[in-house]
């Protein structure tokens, strides 16, 4: 997790991912390769480890025929939760990620995220790309999660919409300037006019 996700975020989705998802930890900085714990994961002998990033040599989750191309060992995987740039500088600074296997996955799916302002609409948070991830798994037969992976969409769209009523009330206390506007309301940023997103 990217300090800044760490201090500053109003709805920190990564957070309670941690929180539902057992067996799961948080590592908190920028650059892990003099990090010892993560030194202690990657060197466990007991698991084959990915980290959930695109890229070219990246293995899509969403098609069953590369259940064949994923470990024999129990997998376990690197989640970077920051905002784009923040997860490319850390992927950047992490050198130990560089040589392990990418995994990604495509999806019609939309975020959720309705309080916070997505780069594009498929673009998910970080509830929402773990949750899809474990979908994936299942539908390849790697994981049975029986249904309990809800769980993790469940919390987050109670916590959108809890977000989306305090801002809504002219008696709470709120960091925005005017009542809260659904994406579709919103004007597009004249900063984004000249980037180009690549995912």
């Amino acid at each position: 997790m990217h300090p800044k996700e760490f201090r500053k975020e109003k709805v920190g989705t990564g957070r309670f991912t941690h929180l539902i998802l057992e067996n799961s930890e948080i590592l908190v900085g920028i650059g892990f390769d003099e990090d010892p714990r993560l030194e202690a994961i990657l060197s466990d002998p007991t698991y084959e480890t990915a980290v959930l990033y695109p890229g070219p040599s990246s293995i899509d989750l969403s098609e069953t025929r590369n259940a064949a191309r994923l470990a024999t060992k129990p997998l376990q995987f690197i989640v970077i939760d920051g905002t784009w740039a923040c997860a490319k500088k850390l992927m950047r600074l992490t050198t130990k990620l560089h040589d392990l296997q990418r995994v990604s996955f495509v999806t019609q799916r939309t975020s959720e995220f309705l309080v916070k302002q997505q780069p594009k609409a498929e673009c998910l948070s970080t509830v929402e790309s773990v949750h899809q991830v474990v979908l994936d798994l299942n539908l390849l037969g790697i994981e049975q999660t029986g249904g309990q992976e809800e769980n993790l969409m469940d919390v987050f769209r109670y916590t959108v919409q809890q977000q989306i009523a305090f801002a809504a009330d002219a008696h709470q206390q709120s960091y925005r300037k005017g009542r809260y506007k659904l994406p579709s309301e919103r004007k597009a940023s004249n900063r984004r006019g000249s980037l180009v997103f690549l995912q």
